[in-house]
């Protein structure tokens, strides 16, 4: 997932590579695919990495003769790559929430778009990037093309889970599943591509639950050094008595202060909760391990129900949130439940 050039730059998917090119070279694509997995894994770039294979020039050529599965991608250098690699091939059709659903009428564009022959591509290929976004009325509407795909065109759908689409749709799609990369994968792509210094890289590594979308946004000084408060916040809370109402409250004052960082911030809380809950017991499964030291100590103040009830409060926090209600009223009822006070 270095770049957008091909198979060769995306990171620690092999079962995922090595099936799309054995389909590219045995001629057995499907009509439709569904990559699923966590945001971040790599999902997107190999859509658009596919795209290019299937119309690639010279690898059209070299699937003339028998040829190895290793040895299937785009050259990134014909026309049609070019045009994929620029964003400007018409038709190479991208889809997104706009900005957090997809539309039905999205939908009945890409059907009117559909209805008409592909322009100059060998295959037209649609990507439907979040496709858990659909509301049930474009899903419906997709369901005919999927039903009756069009000649030449393959359709390529992302998301979460195949449990966030409707069954009709992830039915009729071919489906590959993305794990969670490596943290030594994403450490040296972060060293060696986004030239992040060595500390940082293996830190936000262990942190990002194996998405290098996550990492690359959490490598900021910015959000390494909002972590480090948060943890001596909640570690100074904990250290003065889970039940003394006054340092929850002060929390809650301090994180409200920033609305545009609440959700990262509630979830650098939930993540440090989750490692108390380890530290005791799996000390080597904690995701901050450059601070096991301050979790050990933290984890000795705190009991597991106590750390299940926070980590519940803060969930709750969160889906509140999503629902746009009073941003201060709901931190301050997520601490006073936290410092054991009915809110």
């Amino acid at each position: 997932m270095t770049t957008a050039i091909g198979f060769d730059a995306i990171v620690g998917q092999h079962h995922p590579i090595t099936l799309l090119k054995t389909l590219i070279r045995n001629g057995t694509l499907p009509h439709a695919l569904l990559f699923t997995g966590d945001d971040g894994v790599g999902k997107q770039t190999t859509a658009m990495a596919f795209a290019m294979a299937c119309n690639c020039r010279t690898l059209k050529s070299a699937l003339a003769s028998p040829v190895k599965p290793n040895a299937i991608d785009a050259c990134g250098e014909c026309a049609p790559c070019k045009k994929i690699i620029g964003g400007h091939h018409p038709d190479i059709i991208q889809i997104a929430p706009m900005p957090s659903v997809i539309k039905i009428d999205q939908i009945r564009a890409l059907l009117e778009n559909l209805a008409l022959k592909p322009n100059e591509a060998d295959k037209r290929v649609v990507i439907i990037s979040n496709a858990q976004c659909m509301n049930p009325e474009s899903g419906n509407a997709l369901l005919k093309v999927l039903e009756e795909p069009p000649d030449r065109t393959l359709i390529v759908l992302t998301a979460r889970q195949t449990s966030d689409l409707l069954p009709t749709i992830v039915s009729r799609c071919r489906h590959i599943h993305f794990s969670p990369l490596d943290a030594a994968d994403i450490e040296q792509v972060l060293i060696q591509v986004d030239q992040v210094e060595a500390q940082s890289a293996r830190t936000v590594a262990g942190l990002c639950g194996g998405s290098i979308a996550r990492a690359r946004k959490w490598v900021d000084p910015k959000w390494i050094k909002r972590r480090e408060w948060i943890i001596e916040a909640l570690s100074h809370v904990l250290a003065t008595g889970p039940t003394h109402i006054e340092p929850w409250m002060a929390l809650s004052e301090i994180l409200a202060r920033r609305k545009d960082l609440v959700e990262e911030s509630l979830e650098i809380i939930t993540m440090w909760l989750r490692d108390l809950l380890v530290a005791r017991h799996a000390p080597a499964h904690v995701l901050n391990k450059d601070r096991l030291d301050t979790l050990s100590k933290t984890a000795q103040t705190v009991t597991p129900v106590q750390l299940l009830a926070y980590i519940d409060a803060v969930d709750h926090a969160r889906e509140s949130l999503k629902s746009n209600t009073n941003l201060r009223l709901t931190l301050d009822a997520m601490v006073l439940t936290m410092s054991g006070v009915t809110a």
